[in-house]
């Protein structure tokens, strides 16, 4: 069984029905709102692994730096871990509420900044950098670049990054049912052709919550960032692995997802085969069933192809065992969707 959640069009709906936060990104729109925060604060998998990495790193000499502090919850826990100083910096003007949850805790030693990667100032070196950075399968909020610049920006030699690492993992998706739903649109509902844009959900990435069943058991890991030593010049722009399928079926669709390890020995997922946290998979559909063997070596690439705060993500990502591939790029079926159309009677 699979959940699928189809939420780019309700979160394009929200945009329009609120004003500018100042960060102009299609998901940060609603990080004003406290329903947000609310969410991620009861992702207990998320938080709890969160408080114990800054409680195993935190010394008492220590400043922190708490980058996109949201509601101040890692700054606190910093706070309460002994650190002399922390730093929280948030573009969204939720940074308020933020200092006031912090003032009714009794933390008095965390200042607040309104600031981004660029209008931050400080006249110190910080010893740790701790960032819920991360979106649906890493790149969704294209936070990491901003993250990047504050890290080589503030972070003393020597300091220490949390999380330390993450990593990136695609399955391969034989769910009958995600095939059923892509199709929708081809199946002519209600009795009505919906030709002229029934291709499009085969090339449209989606966020999806999936059952482990929903996957082959053969997993794709491809390649993880140390953002100890990542720079934004050697950032892969395509992430590309190889795998054997675990049997012979045809698949119609990739999932990507992340695994974060925060600090050494603290980890979690956000696979299908983890505990759920706030974050859902990604799916990558394929616009043609594509039958894999395990005695052909599938080689699979995903790349975000836009990362610029204030951008929608976009991907592009492929199949092949040699003989066949399928590759999708979402991006371009963008632009050729862009058509201007004049107000008025067509």
């Amino acid at each position: 069984m699979t959940k699928t959640i189809h939420l780019k069009d309700m979160a394009k709906a929200d945009i329009s029905a609120n004003k500018t936060d100042g960060s102009g990104g299609l998901h940060r729109m609603s990080y004003r709102d406290v329903a947000m925060h609310k969410v991620m604060l009861q992702d207990i998998i998320r938080t709890e692994a969160y408080e114990k990495s800054i409680n195993a790193v935190v010394k008492p000499q220590h400043t922190v730096l708490d980058f996109g502090c949201g509601s101040a919850v890692l700054s606190m826990f910093a706070a309460r871990a002994g650190a002399a100083k922390v730093i929280a910096v948030d573009r969204s003007p939720f940074i308020k509420n933020a200092q006031n949850i912090a003032l009714a805790n009794g933390f008095k030693n965390i200042d607040f900044y309104h600031d981004d990667h660029e209008t931050l100032r400080l006249d110190e070196k910080v010893d740790v950098i701790v960032s819920e950075w991360m979106g649906h399968c890493l790149f969704y909020e294209a936070m990491l670049e901003p993250l990047l610049t504050v890290r080589d920006r503030f972070l003393a030699e020597g300091g220490v990054m949390i999380p330390a690492q993450l990593s990136l993992h695609v399955g391969l998706v034989n769910d009958e049912d995600v095939l059923e739903d892509l199709r929708f649109l081809q199946d002519k509902p209600y009795d009505l052709d919906f030709s002229p844009i029934a291709h499009v959900p085969f090339q449209q990435s989606d966020l999806v919550a999936f059952d482990a069943e929903s996957l082959l058991d053969s997993i794709a890991d491809m390649g993880s960032l140390n953002m100890h030593t990542i720079t934004k010049s050697d950032r892969p722009r395509v992430f590309t692995a190889t795998l054997s399928p675990s049997e012979k079926t045809s698949i119609y669709a990739l999932c990507g997802w992340f695994s974060a390890q925060l600090s050494p020995g603290i980890q979690f997922g956000t696979g299908p085969k983890d505990i759920p946290t706030h974050w859902d998979q990604i799916l990558f559909p394929l616009p043609t069933p594509f039958t894999v063997n395990p005695s052909r070596s599938l080689t699979i690439t995903l790349s975000p192809l836009t990362e610029q705060v204030g951008k929608e993500q976009f991907w592009s990502w492929s199949i092949s065992d040699g003989e066949h591939t399928v590759s999708v790029n979402e991006l371009q079926l963008q632009h050729e969707a862009s058509v201007d159309v004049p107000q008025g009677k067509l």
